[in-house]
């Protein structure tokens, strides 16, 4: 009978899995829910869940058990008093959590919400084999913000300190941020070097976000252009030219192009993702979500963060070495920082 007969396989792992999978989604769901009502600008100081409680009219048995959770996600300390638990902020807490830190990642986290919905939404994806366009006179503007604030926490200071140590970099004059989004690069490399002059090099749309990066900095000594790489005149005679994480960054086109901006003995610093192959689960998932859109006037690749044209990493300094330029360094982005993506790499060529 079937009653007295199981399958040759347990499903234990099966089981599992789906189980550390809900776990995942119930704390990503927790931790925007805590975002959304402001619970960790409550908490620099210990409180009770009782207070908490209170101060956000939300219900107090949930509550008590939303802080053991994020006590347990180390995001939170407690100390007991008598019967009563009081919590607070872990210090990784105060300065990426809160939304009056310089240093918050709160916008980025919106980020990751919103692209949930398009997993949720992953059945018409499928279907829709043309994909959902993504112009980019939209898209960029709408991302810079994100990127800023990703990498002004950690990334931004441990690139400027990294070029700062070349004297190209100390007698240079002329700045060229191509591509430059935010702008918070040429900002930070125009405050190491006083006598510099920045220009961030991007679409119209986006120079419009630049320029209010400039102004909340009061940065001195940055300009923009307004242009498109790929068809447009970068400018000549810059001393740097520095590019990141941007579309035309491994593209042969582009390289020609700032070769003959930049002066002799002038210096390219290009930073960008070189994947070498898929390498499991998590590439797949990044890959999957890459190829979600298909952005206008713009050819994305198959793998995550390329476009047609493209040169793998040896081929790419390959043909910087073949256009004139002599590689100093390729400096690894996750050895310099500590943690991220294996395969981001900066490269720093001089003409």
């Amino acid at each position: 009978m079937f009653f007295l007969r199981y399958p040759e396989e347990s499903p234990e792992k099966l089981l599992n899995f789906i189980d550390e999978s809900y776990s995942k989604v119930r704390i990503l769901c927790l931790l925007k829910t805590a975002v959304h009502l402001d619970l960790f600008d409550f908490l620099e100081n210990f409180k009770s869940a009782q207070e908490l409680s209170s101060r956000l009219e939300i219900d107090l048995t949930l509550t008590e058990y939303l802080l053991k959770v994020f006590r347990e996600l180390d995001l939170l300390e407690d100390k007991i008093e008598g019967n009563t638990n009081y919590y607070k902020n872990k210090e990784v807490t105060n300065i990426y959590l809160k939304k009056n830190s310089e240093y918050n990642i709160i916008n980025s986290l919106q980020y990751y919400f919103d692209d949930v919905k398009s997993w949720e939404n992953l059945e018409s994806i499928l279907k829709n084999q043309q994909g959902f366009p993504s112009d980019i006179q939209t898209f960029f503007p709408e991302v810079i913000n994100r990127m800023a604030d990703e990498c002004k926490r950690w990334e931004l200071p441990k690139i400027l300190n990294e070029i700062s140590k070349y004297k190209e970099f100390k007698n240079a004059r002329k700045l060229l941020d191509l591509a430059g989004g935010h702008g918070l690069y040429a900002i930070g490399f125009s405050m190491l070097n006083e006598d510099l002059k920045s220009y961030v090099f991007d679409l119209i749309p986006v120079i419009k976000q630049t320029d209010k990066f400039i102004k909340k900095y009061k940065a001195k000594n940055v300009f923009t252009i307004a242009g498109d790489f790929y068809n447009d005149d970068i400018g000549m005679d810059y001393d740097v030219i520095f590019a990141s994480y941007n579309p035309g960054g491994k593209n042969p086109q582009i390289a020609k192009k700032v070769y003959a901006a930049l002066r002799k003995g002038g210096l390219f610093v290009d930073k960008q993702f070189f994947l070498k192959k898929e390498n499991g689960l998590d590439d797949y998932l990044n890959n999957m979500e890459w190829n979600f859109s298909k952005m206008k006037g713009l050819k994305k690749g198959m793998v995550r963060f390329t476009f047609k044209g493209d040169l793998d990493l040896d081929s790419y300094l390959k043909y910087l070495k073949e256009l004139g330029f002599e590689i100093l360094d390729t400096v690894s982005i996750q050895q310099l920082l500590g943690f991220g993506c294996p395969s981001a790499k900066m490269i720093i060529a001089k003409k």
